[in-house]
């Protein structure tokens, strides 16, 4: 299962404030914490703010480079969790603790095995 954890703006500013920084990641150290405990974490990692993205499209044999964040969305991409669950509920659980989806939110998805895309 991978949960992939979309960050309000105001959460990414923190970063720029050392001291509600530390605040903000204690939430996202003791989640990660919770879910190493429990034996669910595969992996897992931060990503750097949204304007040191590059959006790398291909368009008619053409290859388009756009700095980010591309998305319309107000939300972006702050890190993802590879996680072992059993289905897409006990996925959803774990997204529903992450401090992402307190201001944001979290995607769920499902990561299915190469052989079940052979059968």
């Amino acid at each position: 299962m991978l949960l992939l954890a979309y960050e309000a703006p105001e959460d990414f500013a923190l970063r720029e404030n050392k001291q509600k920084f530390e605040s903000y990641m204690g939430e996202w150290y003791a989640y990660s914490e919770e879910m190493r405990k429990a034996g669910v974490t595969q992996d897992g990692a931060a990503l750097e703010p949204p304007h040191t993205a590059t959006v790398v499209s291909v368009r008619n044999g053409e290859r388009l480079v756009e700095d980010g964040p591309y998305p319309d969305g107000k939300e972006q991409l702050g890190g993802f969790f590879l996680i072992d669950a059993d289905d897409i509920k006990s996925g959803a659980a774990w997204a529903a603790k992450c401090p992402a989806a307190k201001t944001g939110f979290v995607d769920v998805r499902v990561v299915p095995s190469l052989e079940d895309h052979a059968k």
